[in-house]
């Protein structure tokens, strides 16, 4: 048994402070932004990420992956009061592939990026077209599921 090579599901969610002072309670648990983002653009970006898709441009460098295609089942952007989460649900992951999408979808969300970049970002598999690499201190693994709880899932 090896986790990294059995057939998963994992989620990861990445959450953004978005007020205009930071929260001492949050600070080690959220990344800060006070440029208001819009989050309906950003899930309107993250929509082109959904599918089968080769991740050069969301990977960064040094990583020693076999392959950059990866799959994404599902991304969530939610609100709630001052906090965004993004809920990734993939296959796997790249070497700080899910902060370079959060860090590539906050740029959409203060408009740095319109959300139909973000397709040109990853055909373009170039990661100096990508956002920068969100900081780790808004990460977390969420959701790890094994092939057999998927499948049990799926026959309900």
């Amino acid at each position: 048994f090896h986790p990294r090579k059995q057939a998963t599901r994992k989620t990861y969610e990445y959450r953004i402070l978005n007020e205009e002072f930071l929260n001492p309670l949050e600070r080690l648990y959220a990344h800060f932004t006070y440029v208001p983002l819009d989050e309906k653009k950003m899930q309107e970006a993250a929509e082109y990420l959904i599918g089968t898709h080769d991740f050069q441009s969301f990977c960064a460098a040094g990583s020693t992956a076999e392959t950059t295609v990866r799959t994404i089942y599902d991304i969530h952007i939610k609100r709630n009061g001052n906090m965004i989460s993004i809920q990734v649900t993939g296959n796997g992951f790249l070497y700080n592939m899910v902060r370079i999408i959060a860090g590539t979808l906050i740029e959409v969300g203060k408009g740095r990026f319109s959300p139909k970049q973000v397709k040109e970002i990853l055909e373009a598999k170039d990661r100096t077209k990508a956002g920068p690499t969100a900081p780790a201190k808004g990460l977390m693994l969420y959701e790890y599921q094994f092939e057999e709880e998927i499948k049990n899932n799926n026959s309900k």
